[in-house]
C-alpha cells in the first residue's frame, strides 16, 4: 500500500492485516474484526469517536507485534509496563 490520497480506511486496514499476517494468532481475531468494522465505518461517516475508537483498537493490536531481533530492551519493558 502507499500513501495515496485515495486510499480508504478500509484499504489501509487490510494492508496492515495482510503485514501482519506472520504474528497475527486466532487469539487476534476480535481485533481484527473490530478493526474492519470500524474501518468501513470511518469510510462512510468519519467521526471523532469513530477515529478514537479505531485509534484504541489498532494500537491495543500492534502492541502485540514481536519486537525485530535484537530490539530496544526500553522498548520491550515499556510494552509490558503498558500492556
Amino acid at each position: 500500500m502507499t500513501n495515496s490520497p485515495d486510499a480508504t480506511m478500509v484499504d489501509a486496514t487490510e494492508a496492515m492485516i495482510e503485514a501482519a499476517d506472520s504474528w497475527l494468532t486466532p487469539l487476534d481475531a476480535p481485533a481484527v474484526a473490530q478493526l474492519r468494522i470500524l474501518a468501513r465505518q470511518l469510510d462512510t461517516e468519519a467521526t471523532a469517536a469513530l477515529a478514537t475508537s479505531y485509534g484504541t483498537a489498532y494500537r491495543a493490536l500492534i502492541r502485540r507485534a514481536p519486537l525485530p531481533a535484537g530490539g530496544d530492551e526500553l522498548e520491550a519493558l515499556l510494552r509490558e509496563a503498558t500492556d
